[in-house]
């Protein structure tokens, strides 16, 4: 790539760093737990009141539950970052008296799993408080509270996987070479924390209705086995108390971030990791269609995490056990130990798959090594193409249009 051809395709703003608050005396990143510390409940109100409901306001102030706990993760990572602020207090603006951020947030997959476990799993997976957040670490926990099992998962793994499947799928419309790898820069970077999360309004580009619909029916998948995932470590009895550990529920990766929102969070073997995977797959009771559907974007969920890990542990080598498997032995572990879908094609999924995220993994090694500076240690946003073209449409004015 040329010295400066990124110029075209990124927004590498101002140089905001990933919590967008900064004390003005130290110049350090300072989090709504540390500002929250000394405010009185009215201004918190006030601080939550671009965001939330009246009512979802006082259950945040006053937890009773473990679902009231979710939504204080979920209103606290969004005025954490003054960018997802900007978004919530405009989305809240457009549906004025319908607005709800738990309905925004209402995670259908943790229904749609449960609907389809046998009533004693089920029974048990009704425990749990569930929902979906917006953070910058994409992740999916399962967790203990100080009010009871929680289960949640970020939205950032949405923008990861449909950037990802945009770069490494085909489709009817060709998509240029140079729309693909974007999109898999601005997937890499999301899950690097380097990717302001303002897609909403500014969706990076303009990807056909036909592509957009397609990746959005893989990725509503995926989220249903990351879901199944969850509830699989809980049926399979891996919520000791001796496998509790405290961590943060946000991880730093750069010099300019700090981990913070401690969690009681249960530290899996990687035993425990193939075991749910696989109980994922098996305890919800699957229909046949359902079931070879499920496998396919399973499969293209460890293909994507691959090529991630493969750039991730060029830039951050990794050090020491992990307790997490590689996408690849879980991509494995699936081929070999779960049942196989009605239609499998085992050139796909031995050959061809596999292929692909070679080539996409050398690619991007040498992005990330070429472009370390420029596109991954930088805080912003990153296009599909140029503006004023098919890909991207015209260049959208941040304060102006949005």
């Amino acid at each position: 790539m040329k010295q400066n051809e990124h110029k075209y395709y990124s927004r590498l703003d101002e140089q905001i760093i990933s919590s967008d608050w900064t004390d003005s005396k130290t110049g350090q990143n300072v989090h709504t737990e540390t500002i929250f510390a000394n405010l009185t409940d009215d201004e918190k109100r006030m601080w939550y009141s671009g965001l939330c409901s009246n009512e979802e306001i006082e259950r945040i102030l006053h937890v009773q539950n473990a679902q009231d706990y979710i939504l204080k993760l979920r209103a606290d990572a969004i005025v954490d970052s003054i960018r997802l602020t900007r978004v919530f207090t405009h989305l809240r603006h457009f549906y004025k008296n319908k607005w709800s951020l738990s309905s925004y947030f209402r995670a259908y997959e943790y229904e749609s799993v449960k609907s389809k476990m046998s009533p004693e799993h089920r029974s048990l997976c009704e425990q749990v408080a569930c929902g979906s957040l917006i953070e910058s670490e994409a992740n999916g926990l399962i967790f203990d509270s100080p009010y009871g099992i929680c289960s949640t998962y970020s939205h950032s793994l949405q923008y990861f996987s449909k950037f990802a499947l945009l770069a490494l799928l085909s489709f009817d419309k060709d998509v240029p070479m140079e729309v693909r790898m974007n999109a898999m820069r601005i997937s890499v970077r999301t899950m690097l924390q380097r990717e302001t999360l303002d897609f909403i309004v500014d969706p990076r580009g303009i990807v056909p209705r036909s592509i957009m619909q397609r990746l959005q029916s893989i990725y509503a998948t995926q989220m249903e086995f990351l879901v199944g995932h969850e509830y699989s470590h809980l049926i399979n009895g891996d919520l000791t108390r001796e496998n509790l550990v405290e961590r943060s529920l946000i991880h730093s990766r750069f010099k300019d971030q700090t981990d913070y929102k401690l969690i009681n969070a249960y530290n899996s073997s990687q035993r425990q990791e193939f075991a749910a995977d696989l109980g994922s797959l098996s305890y919800p009771l699957w229909k046949a269609d359902e079931y070879d559907w499920l496998y396919y974007c399973t499969m293209l969920w460890f293909s994507i995490l691959a090529i991630y890990e493969a750039v991730e542990n060029t830039i951050f080598p990794p050090i020491g056990y992990q307790s997490h498997p590689g996408a690849k032995a879980r991509y494995n572990n699936i081929l070999t130990n779960a049942k196989r879908p009605t239609n499998f094609d085992e050139y796909f999924y031995f050959e061809s798959l596999p292929e692909r995220v070679s080539d996409w993994e050398e690619l991007m090694i040498e992005d990330a090594s070429l472009n370390f500076d420029e596109l991954y240690n930088m805080y912003g946003s990153v296009y599909l193409a140029a503006p004023n073209t098919e890909w991207r449409g015209r260049q959208l004015i941040d304060r102006v249009d949005y």
